[in-house]
């Protein structure tokens, strides 16, 4: 259950028209509760519209095979670890990593936030967002071999026995069944199925998805990245299966909402307005598999939403190093809507601009037959209003806050360092935002040096929820023990810090960049931080120049977290040698007071990385910690040789 203090704060974030909306929704759930569930229409069948697809012609890679053997022997991956959920018979309502079983009763009375209740929602949800069912289309469009086809049959039964219509946790979340219909959709096609249902009651699931939907749909302060995958899974399922008199409206304003939300919830430099990478990648997939249903169903998508993919595209082949490595800005819950290559996760971001360089490409370029790309390529026209030439590489996002500095790119000498200079997140909660402003990460020659830990966890576990997403898990400074802005709740901020970016100097020697935030503007004394960096990447130097602006006496605090290849020593009082594959850095810290390292600690908490949801690794984490009177300077100098 949520505390009174969680309610009070969440109240206070919200308009009087979003009040009036969720105390109806509220009402309108008491009374479903009471009343038993309505029947689904009856549907034409007849009307489904699903095209053949058919699998690249070299699509041949044996680990489409191995994934769909996973899942015939009831294994799954669940965020790159093996689970044995069972098969043809699942526990759908089982998380397998607590044992936690959520209870089979009305969805909408289910606390999906407490973990004694379901164990780790977001762990079963993952399992029911079906992406086993398309690894296993995926193997029969391989193959041909009636064991795949079988089994994704057997796997279908077995949902819609266990998940009846509006029972459950499957019934509580409108982002995960538009999720489950996108990849109903996939599977479906792959499979050729084509004529009637493929299993008893999936029309009438089909028809409940996309009334669950429209009807749950979010809005107002939650109206983030879960709007428009509900939209798309909405806008697909209506295109696929247009089975009833609902199904034209729910298409034309699910696709309404996905064209407004691509340009609201994007900057103009195509950086997501969560402030996520993670986020990023998910929308990005939800509006291409969207707006390729739309080419396919002759309704196609206008060039400023793909425009927008296309600038969103950018940005992440900007701020990815030679070694594949994205920053970790803001929450991830490694949520992908579909996965259609092997190793997909690992593949997210490689597989996104492939798609890119292809589409955009005028030379007949053809795609790995391993990747995604060549998937949708298969299976899908390419959009005829997709904007033309490169996709541009830029060192500055102003609109959304991200400055990349450093010089050889591409190559092994690489140095590439991003700045979040960002706001904090999107709308009044900032869900998924996290307390890192003038944060950044450093790589030299693709191997991480300076990284950003990661997410974690969601609601299992507070105390990891809270430290992630604080100024301590991120290379910044913290003023007297408290984060820059405030956490109201586990997806809830209350006051925000706000940077300011001075100047912007990318192209000299050094490159620079000045901001600032008024974070610390709250406390007794107020305290601005202004960051200035300054990268001479031929003179292998970063100078980092932290400026703390206050009359009275403070403790500031320094976080540094070191990637997971570096091995970190004392080589001074304040100074420290960082040896990873191919470089050596050293780390000075001027005068600091005090300079103490940290490798997986409980107390204080430091020294830790997140690679995956649910994951946890030890790293180094160094804390640089100095007591200042009135504006100080504290100085912090990188050097580094390769070989």
């Amino acid at each position: 259950m949520q505390s009174v203090r969680w309610y009070v704060n969440r109240l206070s974030l919200m308009s009087p028209g979003e009040l009036a909306w969720r105390l109806s929704q509220t009402l309108a759930g008491r009374i479903a509760r009471s009343m038993p569930p309505g029947a689904a229409p009856a549907a034409d069948a007849a009307a489904s519209r699903l095209p053949p697809w058919r699998a690249p012609s070299a699509a041949c890679d044996s680990r489409y095979i191995i994934a769909a053997d996973d899942v015939l022997e009831g294994r799954i991956d669940l965020f790159g670890s093996r689970v044995q959920v069972g098969f043809p018979e699942v526990d759908w309502h089982r998380d397998p990593v607590s044992g936690v079983r959520a209870p089979l009763i009305f969805g909408g009375a289910i606390d999906y936030r407490d973990p004694a209740l379901v164990g780790s929602a977001r762990n079963v949800w993952e399992i029911n967002r079906h992406h086993q069912l398309v690894a296993l289309a995926q193997a029969w469009a391989v193959t041909g071999e009636m064991r795949y086809r079988q089994g994704a049959q057997a796997l279908l039964d077995s949902w819609l026995k266990a998940c009846p219509y509006p029972l459950g946790l499957n019934w509580t979340s409108a982002l995960e069944h538009g999720i489950r219909l996108i990849n109903w959709y996939i599977a479906a096609r792959l499979l050729g199925w084509d004529e009637g249902e493929p299993a008893k009651g999936w029309l009438d699931s089909i028809y409940h998805h996309c009334r669950f939907i429209w009807r749950h749909r979010s809005r107002y302060s939650s109206a983030n990245n879960h709007l428009i995958g509900e939209a798309a899974g909405l806008y697909i399922a209506a295109c696929a299966w247009p089975c009833w008199k609902e199904s034209r409206d729910w298409r034309a304003r699910a696709r309404a909402i996905l064209e407004a939300e691509a340009g609201r919830q994007v900057h103009e430099d195509g950086v997501s307005r969560e402030q996520t990478t993670g986020y990023q990648i998910f929308v990005l997939q939800l509006l291409l598999i969207a707006g390729l249903v739309g080419e396919l169903h002759d309704e196609p998508f206008p060039r400023a939403y793909w425009q927008t993919v296309r600038h969103m595209i950018a940005f992440l082949r900007s701020i990815t190093d030679v070694g594949g490595h994205l920053p970790d800005f803001g929450d991830s819950d490694d949520g992908m809507a579909f996965m259609l290559s092997p190793a997909a996760r690992d593949r997210r971001v490689e597989d996104i601009l492939e798609l890119d360089e292809v589409l955009s490409a005028t030379d007949g370029r053809e795609p790995d037959p391993r990747g995604a790309a060549a998937w949708l390529l298969e299976g899908f026209p390419r959009p005829g209003a997709w904007p033309a030439g490169e996709g541009r590489v830029a060192r500055a996002f102003p609109q959304g806050g991200y400055y990349v500095l450093g010089g050889d790119s591409g190559t092994r000498r690489e140095v590439h360092a991003v700045l979040d200079a960002a706001p904090l997140g999107y709308l009044s909660i900032a869900a998924h935002g996290h307390a890192d402003c003038l944060s950044f990460v450093l790589s030299l020659g693709g191997v991480q040096i300076l990284i950003d830990p990661g997410t974690y966890c969601y609601h299992d576990d507070p105390v990891w929820r809270s430290y992630f997403r604080s100024t301590a898990a991120h290379n910044t400074v913290r003023i007297d023990g408290v984060d820059q802005s405030e956490q109201g709740g586990p997806f809830m901020w209350l006051r925000k810090a706000r940077p300011t970016v001075e100047t912007v100097e990318p192209g000299g020697r050094p490159q620079r960049v000045v901001a600032y935030h008024d974070g610390y503007a709250r406390l007794a004394d107020p305290v601005v931080h202004r960051r200035e960096l300054r990268m001479d990447h031929v003179g292998a130097c970063l100078e980092v120049i932290d400026t703390l602006q206050c009359s009275g006496a403070h403790r500031a605090e320094r976080f540094w977290h070191l990637g997971p290849e570096c091995m970190v020593a004392r080589s001074g009082p304040a100074t420290l040698a960082i040896t990873a594959p191919g470089v050596r850095v050293e780390m000075r810290f001027g005068d600091a007071a005090g300079l103490r390292l940290f490798r997986g600690s409980y107390e204080p908490r430091a020294g830790w990385l997140s690679p995956r949801f649910g994951v946890l690794r030890p790293i180094t984490t160094a804390i640089v910690s100095d007591d200042v009177a009135g504006e100080t300077v504290l100085r912090t100098e990188l050097r580094w040789r390769f070989g």
